[in-house]
């Protein structure tokens, strides 16, 4: 590994063309503009605008993504492996789906993922939807057709244990969070009882005092594939310079080894109000199963599908305590932080999913 820079700031002239190799044209100048509030929660974002010497060409601008300056999000961020796992899907995944995503042109972290950087093609003009004030059917629709498309190739197959660096549900750091969301659990429960209501707040403190249960229950399914498994609006770009029609999946991080569902129910139960959750899942829910299946995944009913999503918002709940102690930087991001931790128990609770606890407890 060479070096590496902590912030968008470090990233110069000379490194650039270093790292780089002349896989792009040589730069002489190089400005970066912090994108806008509220995204990046678990790294910095910018956009490069470039300057080449003369004779010399390439994109006028790309996206550099480094760590999280919070020390708090850099803390959970090494633990949980996740600037690791983006690095690795850009190098060896990314230019092999049919889904479209940003091209890579350059990836490089750390031993233990700290520091890291990436360096990943800017979709000019893309429409970003907005996750705070909840997305449109119509939104929603597209992004679940994008994951099934990710999902069907790697249904069941051999190819995810070719990826030693995607872990499954249950590895040692995921059971690590058993004793994270023991840890926070009083403070999310001083923070949003009120509004989850004792019921529900129950269930949550029985999911985090078997959630390592609860994670090899659902890494012994055989029906896993690759997921995306942070599938919330914000990480989809509608149109923009790759294509009119087209939905750009970005933000790798989180990605694991899961059901196919848990994106799924990240995006409904993240994304969407209540309102209009409420008034589209089922549909949006039998788009998804049609869609998978269409694209070859046998022997999964659309009522395995169901109760895989009722089970992906109950171990959301547990996610959303282990979680609850991130910084979201600015005031957008603290907002957009809230309704990542409530919209899904809201929609657990809609779902009762406190009677799926009996499966692993």
């Amino acid at each position: 590994m060479g070096n590496v820079p902590s912030q968008v700031a470090d990233i110069t002239v000379e490194w650039f063309n270093e790292a780089l190799d002349g896989r792009l044209g040589r730069v002489t100048e190089l400005r970066a503009e912090r994108l806008g509030e509220g995204v990046g929660i678990l790294g910095e974002l910018a956009r490069v605008h470039l300057t080449y010497e003369t004779g010399h060409s390439g994109p006028s601008t790309l996206i550099a993504k480094c760590q999280s300056p919070l020390p708090e999000n850099q803390f959970l961020s090494r633990m949980m492996g996740f600037y690791l796992r983006e690095v690795n899907f850009y190098r060896e995944v990314a230019t092999q789906l049919s889904v479209r995503v940003p091209h890579p042109y350059h990836a490089d972290c750390g031993e233990e993922g700290l520091p890291f950087v990436l360096l990943i093609e800017d979709i000019a003009g893309a429409r970003c939807p907005d996750q705070l004030a909840g997305i449109s059917h119509d939104d929603a629709s597209r992004i679940i057709d994008t994951v099934a498309r990710l999902h069907a190739p790697f249904w069941d197959s051999p190819r995810l244990a070719e990826m030693s660096w995607l872990p499954p549900m249950n590895n040692p750091l995921y059971q690590a969070g058993q004793g994270m969301a023991l840890e926070r659990f009083p403070a999310f429960a001083d923070r949003f009882g009120e509004r989850i209501g004792p019921e529900m707040m129950s269930v949550i403190e029985r999911a985090c005092n078997h959630y390592v249960d609860m994670l090899h229950h659902v890494a012994g399914q055989r029906h896993l594939t690759f997921t995306h498994t942070d599938c919330r609006a914000e990480n989809y770009l509608f149109g923009g310079s790759a294509g009119p029609d087209t939905v750009t999946m970005i933000d790798f991080q989180l990605s694991t080894k899961h059901f196919g569902p848990w994106d799924v129910a990240n995006l409904l139960g993240g994304s969407l109000t209540p309102e209009v959750r409420r008034g589209c899942e089922a549909e949006l829910i039998e788009q998804y199963h049609r869609t998978v299946v269409e694209l070859g995944v046998g022997d999964y009913s659309l009522e395995q599908c169901w109760h895989d999503y009722r089970m992906s918002l109950l171990q959301m709940c547990t996610s959303s305590v282990i979680v609850s102690d991130l910084q979201g930087g600015n005031d957008r991001g603290a907002d957009l932080l809230e309704q990542l931790f409530l919209r899904p128990i809201i929609a657990a609770t809609d779902h009762r999913v406190g009677e799926l606890l009996g499966e692993f407890c």
